[in-house]
């Protein structure tokens, strides 16, 4: 069967990034396409990956494409955010007589509701990988779909699909990948991205968990290690981003990887996501020789208060000694922030501010505070009257809904103020040249500097 898989297009309407940032950050690979091309490969599917936003196809372009490739089934990914830009997809999709599953994060919380909209057959929920193959064998093979499980359609719904275990799996699938047409702010092209481990224990009240996400598994050392050898050898790779929900969960793991990385004389630069409260000095210090050259860290607040409401379990103390010890490494560090929190005070604000300059952090990120479905978050700014409880079913539907207010007022210049006075420091000045100067980022951060420059530093005393 000729299966086609989308990401669309789509300016989110609720991102938690600030607009203005939104398309400048980067575009990366969809590693969850990749896998599921891969599966449908291998059970015998002609599988083809159409990255629209990576492409930047229109709707007319995304229409001569999949007209051209043919389909019998389209697969369309989203976030909830994303919804509309995945239902002009499906339009697309159905225009040429493909039958067209929905899935993604955004299905768990909301899988029966996408289904009011004809150019959706079924809603995937849990495991794509295995939705996907199995959809296509029942309707190659003309048989029954609706004990598939994870897969729900009109009249019937199934439980999620459990997790699958990573090397089972196998390799993503990178045949429809051109690494050329991604970019990252950060990293060098080409780059690619990789997952060595899935699930996340913690319970962060702006974070939302699928199914597939609430158990923890982790790939071997030689797996991870013999992936990132093909990536480098067979694509060019010269770094490669792990987008782990926690890459150090497992010390002696990060250890084994470290360790096969030295012993097989792989040069890549690589980087990973991690918590403050889980690393150390003598595991940072054996990152960096194998090849890390930045970390991420949801540091998210600088307000002790704050970071309890987020459920962040980490301290100030915790932050800092993490940040010190990383740049003390030799490591790059990115740093997550939230602004605008539910209840935030100014005071709150500014301690994240000041945090976030204070402490040697080579790039951040500064999102606001949006009460998506399914989080803590969105259940406390519903309770308090912040957000309509039925706000998200009717932005599902397509009726006509505004964004949604910021929960706390001035929320979306405070993060634009941040992101002005962390990178027009005296201090960030090498960083942004070294940007400027290089022709894959120079239009975006350009054009960034100059929204930044305009941005109000006295809008705090408006409040």
């Amino acid at each position: 069967m000729k299966v086609a898989l989308i990401r669309n297009f789509d300016e989110c309407l609720n991102s938690r990034q600030v607009k203005f940032m939104q398309r400048r950050a980067g575009v990366l690979p969809h590693l969850g396409l990749c896998y599921i091309e891969a599966a449908l490969e291998r059970a015998g599917h002609e599988c083809t990956t159409v990255d629209a936003q990576a492409e930047g196809l229109t709707s007319e372009e995304l229409h001569a494409r999949l007209s051209h490739l043919n389909p019998a089934l389209v697969g369309i990914t989203t976030t909830t955010p994303g919804v509309p830009g995945a239902i002009e997809a499906a339009k697309i999709a159905k225009s040429i007589g493909a039958k067209v599953i929905l899935g993604g994060p955004h299905t768990e919380v909301f899988a029966a509701e996408n289904l009011w909209h004809d150019c959706i057959d079924y809603v995937g929920v849990g495991e794509g990988v295995s939705i996907m193959t199995e959809l296509a064998d029942a309707l190659e093979a003309d048989e029954p779909i609706d004990q598939i499980r994870g897969l729900v359609g009109r009249g019937f719904s199934n439980m999620a699909a459990p997790m699958l275990n990573l090397e089972a799996m196998g390799w993503p699938s990178r045949k429809s990948t051109d690494l050329r047409l991604f970019h990252s702010i950060m990293a060098k092209s080409p780059f690619a991205t990789m997952i060595s481990s899935r699930g996340c224990p913690f319970q962060c009240s702006f974070c939302f968990k699928q199914a597939v996400d609430k158990k923890s598994m982790y790939r071997s050392a030689e797996d991870v290690v013999g992936e990132m050898t093909k990536l480098v050898q067979d694509h060019g790779v010269r770094e490669i981003m792990f987008y782990d929900d926690v890459f150090t969960m497992k010390k002696k793991r990060v250890y084994e990887i470290c360790d096969l990385i030295r012993k097989t004389g792989l040069k890549v630069r690589w980087e990973a996501p991690t918590r403050v409260d889980l690393v150390d000095p003598k595991m940072l210090e054996a990152m960096a020789s194998a090849g890390c050259i930045r970390l991420r860290f949801g540091v998210e607040s600088g307000d002790e208060d704050i970071l309890r409401r987020m459920r962040k379990r980490a301290d100030l103390d915790e932050i800092r000694d993490a940040i010190v010890a990383t740049k003390a490494a030799g490591i790059q560090t990115f740093a997550y922030f939230i602004v605008g929190w539910l209840g935030e005070s100014e005071e709150q604000y500014l301690k994240t501010l000041d945090m976030a300059c204070s402490l040697p952090i080579d790039y951040a990120s500064f999102y606001t505070a949006t009460p998506l479905p399914g989080t803590q978050l969105h259940r406390e700014a519903v309770e308090e009257g912040k957000i309509d409880g039925e706000y998200w079913q009717r932005y599902i539907r397509g009726e006509p809904v505004d964004r949604i207010d910021p929960l706390v007022a001035g929320a979306e210049a405070r993060s634009q103020l941040a992101y002005k006075k962390f990178y027009l420091r005296m201090r960030k000045t090498p960083l942004l040249m070294r940007h400027l100067v290089n022709p894959k980022t120079f239009r975006s951060v350009a054009s960034g500097l100059a929204i930044l420059l305009k941005a109000n530093s006295n809008f705090v005393r408006d409040i």
